[in-house]
């Protein structure tokens, strides 16, 4: 890009980012992106109020123009692909290109895919079933509980004769694992949904009892909940040293071992947050999370953009160290994270896909030029740029 073109479209940014961009200006910004140029533009944070202000502006807008071209049924051929707030650098780099083969180091020819619905259904009696070789429909019957899966990736329990609220015999429970790479979801028999995501492990009853509270485990990894309304019977998950309880609500519970910090994101109603170690409890409203420690709990709110969430196919990053960064793809895309340099704080922040090549990914975060990648084998090599 020529020098007066580059500054061209660093003005049109500064001002599709201030709203006072014209219909017209919005075309030719467009018409830049569709050119397929690789041209960064820098913004200076200055230019706005803070970088979070910043920040905040863009996700904004580029989520109302999804929703524009989503109804529609136009899409920009190129979106911004990935932005990252630099709090150690100058300013916020704004990258965007066409869907081209990737090119970097690499060790390997061959490229890693995203992970895929696959989990180990385990029994009352401990027998396992792997899920992604099982045929759809019935798989087992346990006392009164019809367990099936369905061609959409769920796992399906029903209680026979239609009744969702008690079993026919002893309730019994069931545990559904996820490997690497792997990603699953249950419909409990009072409606509750609960998708699971990669590296994870949820014990549960096959059916609730009448009354009493419904309870459930977390026994590591991340899930997110949509509980089914029942006033007389609260939703009770357990997750190491944190339990919480709700009547119907969304909700998501990050608690991988080798985190230091259970997370607990509220998207719609009420949870209660309790440390079962000192008792110490919060009430979480709608866009908060609750961060758990040796500490204590912490309550974080969330700008809107940062609620989306992995089960809606985004990685999304908010201020998020490199080493957090890593955990997330090493768990999805199963490959070995090794440092070749002192990486591990850099922070970004943005959303990227969770169904792209894994060579597409590391892409997107090179462009941020805080970082870059070699592959060898399934070990990924990050290094400075």
């Amino acid at each position: 890009m020529n020098n007066m073109k580059n500054k061209r479209m660093e003005l049109l940014a500064h001002k599709w980012l201030e709203d006072r961009i014209t219909p017209e200006e919005v075309a030719e910004f467009n018409s830049w992106y569709s050119e397929g140029l690789d041209q960064p533009i820098f913004i200076a944070v200055d230019y706005a109020h803070s970088d979070q202000h910043l920040r905040n502006r863009i996700f904004n807008i580029i989520e109302k123009e999804i929703s524009k071209r989503r109804r529609s049924g136009m899409w920009l051929r190129t979106v911004a692909a990935v932005f990252a707030v630099m709090t150690i650098g100058v300013g916020i780099y704004l990258y965007s290109k066409q869907d081209q083969e990737t090119v970097m180091t690499t060790g390997s020819t061959v490229d890693i895919p995203p992970g895929s619905d696959e989990a180990t259904l385990i029994l009352g009696d401990g027998s396992r079933i792997a899920l992604s070789d099982a045929e759809n429909g019935k798989l087992a019957n346990q006392g009164g509980v019809a367990v099936s899966k369905t061609a959409d990736g769920q796992l399906v329990y029903r209680i026979a004769g239609g009744d969702d609220s008690q079993p026919t015999s002893a309730v019994v429970y069931n545990s559904i694992e996820t490997p690497q790479g792997g990603q699953y979801q249950v419909l409990l028999p009072d409606g509750t949904r609960v998708w699971l995501n990669a590296a994870s492990s949820f014990r549960y009853p096959t059916a609730f009892p009448k009354s009493g509270r419904r309870e459930v485990q977390l026994t590591y990894g991340e899930a997110y909940f949509e509980v089914s309304p029942n006033t007389e019977q609260p939703f009770v998950v357990a997750t190491g040293r944190q339990q919480l309880e709700v009547l119907g609500t969304r909700f998501n519970v990050n608690a991988y071992p080798e985190d230091p910090l259970i997370k607990t994101t509220l998207l719609e109603g009420k949870v209660k947050v309790t440390d079962r170690l000192s008792k110490e409890q919060v009430l979480l409203r709608p866009g908060q999370q609750a961060q758990l420690n040796g500490l204590g709990i912490r309550v974080k709110t969330l700008s809107e953009t940062n609620l989306e969430l992995w089960k809606d196919g985004k990685f999304t990053f908010d201020n998020e160290p490199m080493r957090s960064i890593m955990q997330q793809i090493a768990r999805w895309y199963k490959v070995r994270i090794v440092y070749e340099d002192p990486v591990q704080d850099v922070r970004l922040t943005g959303s990227v896909s969770r169904f792209d090549q894994l060579s597409t990914l590391l892409e997107k975060l090179e462009q941020t030029g805080l970082v870059r990648f070699k592959r060898e084998g399934d070990r990924l090599i990050v290094m400075k740029p």
